[in-house]
């Protein structure tokens, strides 16, 4: 008896750690900062969960989607990362990819960002006994600097003045 009981209590305490996992449906980031993670133990069923935050300045975003599958108790099919742009009454998509039990853990570069609200929608279904599993990771790298008109026109000015004297030399 005393057995059964400290079975049924490490099982509810399993089972408890999983739920705490469960249904974040919408999570705000504020800020966006270097790299942002977010781990969820999704219901059976369809899920869709938002990831809120926002770009302060320009910048280059790349994603991450894993599917962490255990077996037939945690699995994911038709998973779906999607990123949009809030815009007012419209939102624009920037873009998606999709992961899976399949494809594992699948990465996407977003590109360049203006500055402004956005969010990530993942979405799916969890197929096994005790749902699904995920992790997302939106890591900001750093965007390369575009030269300015005046100093790529000195660049290429300079370039003219040592063909000339290369050439000249040659003479």
């Amino acid at each position: 008896m005393r057995l059964h009981f400290t079975l049924l209590a490490a099982t509810a305490a399993i089972a408890s750690t999983l739920a705490f996992n469960a249904q974040a449906a919408t999570t705000d980031w504020g800020v966006h900062d270097a790299l942002e993670v977010a781990s969820v133990r999704t219901p059976v069923g369809s899920f869709n969960d938002t990831y809120q935050f926002s770009l302060a300045a320009v910048e280059t975003l790349f994603s991450t989607a894993v599917s962490n599958n255990l077996t037939s108790a945690l699995n994911i099919t038709g998973g779906q990362v999607s990123l949009f742009r809030e815009a007012g009454a419209v939102d624009t998509t920037v873009g998606s990819f999709a992961f899976n039990d399949v494809t594992g853990s699948i990465s996407h570069a977003f590109g360049i960002l203006t500055a402004g609200d956005y969010y990530y929608e993942v979405s799916g279904a969890g197929t096994g006994s005790l749902g699904g599993f995920y992790t997302l990771s939106s890591t900001l790298l750093p965007v390369s600097p575009v030269p300015e008109a005046d100093s790529l026109a000195m660049m290429l000015a300079g370039l003219g003045v040592l063909g000339f004297l290369g050439r000249r030399r040659i003479r």
